[in-house]
């Protein structure tokens, strides 16, 4: 389990390949999030959808990936941040030869 921002983008940049305008050339739509606020209203967790698209020079748009988010969140000094994601549920996984550094099995 990762643990903070950094090792997330050390992460993300192991994986992800920029092009040529610095960006991984994708959106992210998030959809049907459920959102369940505990009694003491400090934590929280997230149940959503998420679709991942791609265009590059090479590549016409397109889904690359869909899968599901589960995540939690807490209130600290009066702002909301995230304190788990969990992505390891891919339900569907296009082309990813124009958005990952190796290849994907």
């Amino acid at each position: 389990m990762l643990r903070g921002s950094e090792a997330m983008l050390k992460l993300w940049q192991a994986y992800v390949k920029l092009h040529a305008d610095g960006t991984p050339r994708t959106r992210h739509v998030i959809s049907n999030p459920i959102i369940e606020i505990a009694s003491g209203k400090l934590t929280a967790t997230v149940r959503s959808y998420y679709t991942v698209l791609q265009a590059s020079d090479r590549i016409a748009l397109q889904v690359i990936a869909a899968g599901r988010y589960h995540d939690a969140f807490e209130k600290v000094d009066g702002r909301w941040r995230f304190s788990r994601r969990n992505y390891s549920m891919l339900d569907l996984k296009g082309n990813l030869t124009d958005h990952l550094l190796f290849p994907s099995a």
